[in-house]
């Protein structure tokens, strides 16, 4: 045997030894380092209105589903919003309001979406119940309204609001939104 072979092979296989340990040593701290990331970030969800089609009014019947979907779409285009949302939710708005009634209520989005946008606000509307009262066209959303300044919760609080409808050329739109005053 050549001890200077030998010798060549065996510092060849300490350096090979200690590159990986040092590689295992460097993965190891990429991923401390990346968990501790994910640990301590931050997540926003913010939640998009869902598209909806044209209700249709058929021989003097609504479908109730319809106009719950109508109402939470009205809803949740107020108060789940952030100031990268609001144009998406003026467009619901658009969309579901009767001709009559439309430029008042895009008014009353224009105040909110301006008050989110000036404050870097986000909103989030929880949904608990739903009442109707097909007497006066009207549709009651109770929940609770959550603000977020970043990701800090800030105010949480009960709100319901009353949604009232009119029949439009054979379907139904949107005809007022008000927060009811007596939330609980």
């Amino acid at each position: 045997m050549n001890f200077e072979a030998l010798n060549r092979n065996l510092k060849a296989a300490r350096r090979a030894r200690n590159f990986l340990a040092l590689a295992v040593v460097g993965s190891l701290g990429v991923n401390l380092l990346l968990a501790s990331a994910l640990n301590t970030a931050t997540r926003t969800t913010v939640l998009v209105p869902t598209r909806i089609s044209d209700g249709m009014v058929s021989n003097g019947n609504v479908d109730l589903r319809y106009v719950e979907a109508v109402a939470l779409d009205a809803v949740y285009s107020f108060y789940n919003a952030s100031p990268n949302t609001a144009d998406y939710a003026r467009e619901a708005i658009e969309r579901i309001a009767s001709t009559r009634d439309r430029p008042e209520l895009l008014e009353a989005f224009d105040e909110v979406a301006d008050d989110i946008r000036n404050r870097r606000l986000t909103t989030t509307f929880f949904v608990n119940s739903i009442d109707h009262d097909w007497t006066k066209f009207e549709v009651i959303v109770h929940g609770h309204l959550t603000t977020f300044i970043e990701t800090k919760s800030t105010d949480r609080k009960a709100r319901s609001v009353r949604l009232r409808f009119v029949e439009e050329a054979s379907s139904v739109r949107l005809a007022s939104l008000e927060v009811l005053e007596d939330a609980s």
